[in-house]
């Protein structure tokens, strides 16, 4: 009876695994995975920043500054103009080298102001929720781009060469919050170069939420006639008559 009995109950153990599969791979088949757009819609933005330039031992640059973006896609923006102006903060490290050991530090360049352009690219969006109480849109980008720099004195300008990441803090449709850390590379047309680090602190401000890459009425109209099952087609494959038979056609 024992030997009967255990055949019986494997089988039964296979079935009940074999039913739950099937439930999974229907309950999988039916499942609708969607990404919510972003909720908040930039195209004409301005930014106030206040930054630091740490140079060298010698000094420190604290720079204000501003810049106006727009913003062509979620994905993709150009910041058109960037000015920051730098004011240099010595450190004493000159003087502590002038009076112990009657050294004079090398004239080294000292910034002035910064222009720049830079193409942002914004591939990472989410949520993160503050205190398990609110949640806060937050988003991370790159700029790439470069520009001109002008020195003290005689240094005069240079050229720069900018790539940097970035994080955004969103708090509405109108404010949000920027940090920004961009790397400088300004080649010295006499020999070398100096390699520069630029931190920001932004507030930024939205205007508008309309874009120059969007469709206009008439296109986003002739758009959506011409493939009216376009959307609800890719929730449901066979909402479609015409595709299903298309598609049976193949098969």
């Amino acid at each position: 009876m024992r030997r009967a009995a255990l055949p019986l109950c494997l089988a039964g153990v296979l079935l009940a695994s074999g039913a739950a599969r099937a439930d999974e791979d229907e309950l999988e088949a039916g499942r609708v995975i969607a990404v919510q757009d972003r909720p908040f819609r930039l195209a004409h933005e301005f930014t106030v920043s206040a930054g630091v330039l740490p140079m060298d031992a010698f000094y420190t640059g604290l720079s204000l500054g501003g810049s106006y973006t727009l913003h062509l896609t979620d994905l993709v923006s150009w910041e058109a103009i960037a000015f920051h102006y730098s004011a240099s903060v010595d450190k004493g490290l000159s003087d502590q080298l002038l009076e112990r050991w009657s050294v004079e530090d090398t004239d080294e360049p000292v910034i002035q102001y910064l222009v720049s352009s830079h193409a942002i690219f914004t591939p990472f969006y989410g949520k993160l929720t503050l205190l398990n109480n609110s949640i806060v849109n937050v988003s991370t980008y790159l700029s790439v781009g470069g520009g001109a720099i002008r020195y003290q004195g005689e240094g005069g300008f240079r050229p720069h060469f900018s790539i940097g990441p970035g994080l955004r803090f969103l708090f509405g449709q109108v404010v949000s919050a920027r940090l920004d850390a961009r790397n400088m590379i300004s080649p010295d047309f006499l020999g070398g170069a100096d390699y520069i680090l630029h931190v920001t602190a932004s507030v930024s401000f939205n205007f508008g939420s309309s874009r120059p890459t969007d469709l206009g009425d008439d296109e986003l109209e002739e758009a959506d006639l011409a493939d009216p099952f376009g959307d609800l087609d890719e929730l449901y494959p066979l909402s479609d008559p015409e595709r299903g038979k298309k598609r049976e056609g193949e098969q």
